[in-house]
């Protein structure tokens, strides 16, 4: 008899931890790239981890690149200003830049996402830009890629009609670190740096 409840406990057992494995498996948590990726907590990590930062204008179309097994939008960035540019590439105000987002990996017959979907696409809007940027030989150009997919901050449009000395820019992405970067605050963070 006592085998029986034995065998009994150990099949419902088995049963449901294999049901929550299966579960879990088939519903997976709606971001699993944000651990993959760097999320920084302060201006002056973000500011240390960029080679180039500019505010820019970026347009409301893009198109998909794909370099070897990776996937882009590309976007036409109208700088508007220059805050740091550590590389070689000449880069003004009022020219326009190459802003290559990674979104995902193609894995053959489907893509891995790197950005959430919902964060694939960058808004028409004002920017702040933290950019790390190298030549690539398969394309033959310098690229600009943004040096995280988990935080991307826009002109806070309210702030911007208030104080076009001091404006305010926030992370559009839902995240607690670093909610938004205040201009002053990364002038001062970029000339504590050099």
């Amino acid at each position: 008899m006592k085998k029986i409840y034995s065998l009994i406990i150990a099949s419902a057992l088995l049963i449901g931890v294999g049901s929550a494995l299966a579960y879990n498996e088939l519903s997976p948590t709606p971001s699993h790239s944000q651990a993959l990726s760097k999320t920084f907590k302060n201006t002056e990590e973000i500011a240390k981890d960029s080679k180039v930062i500019v505010n820019g204008s970026v347009p409301q179309k893009y198109k998909q690149e794909k370099v070897g097994n990776l996937i882009f939008y590309v976007y036409e960035v109208e700088v508007n200003k220059v805050y740091n540019n550590l590389t070689s590439q000449k880069i003004d105000e009022g020219s326009t830049i190459e802003l290559y987002r990674l979104i995902g990996f193609d894995a053959g017959s489907s893509m891995v996402n790197i950005v959430d979907e919902k964060n694939q696409e960058i808004q028409q809007g004002n920017y702040l830009l933290f950019l790390n940027g190298e030549y690539d030989k398969e394309l033959k150009k310098n690229i600009l890629i943004p040096n995280t997919p988990n935080q991307l901050f826009k002109l806070n449009e309210t702030s911007s009609l208030n104080a076009q000395e001091n404006k305010e820019y926030t992370n559009v992405f839902e995240t607690d670190s670093l909610p938004s970067i205040n201009e002053k605050e990364l002038i001062t963070t970029i000339d504590n740096l050099k």
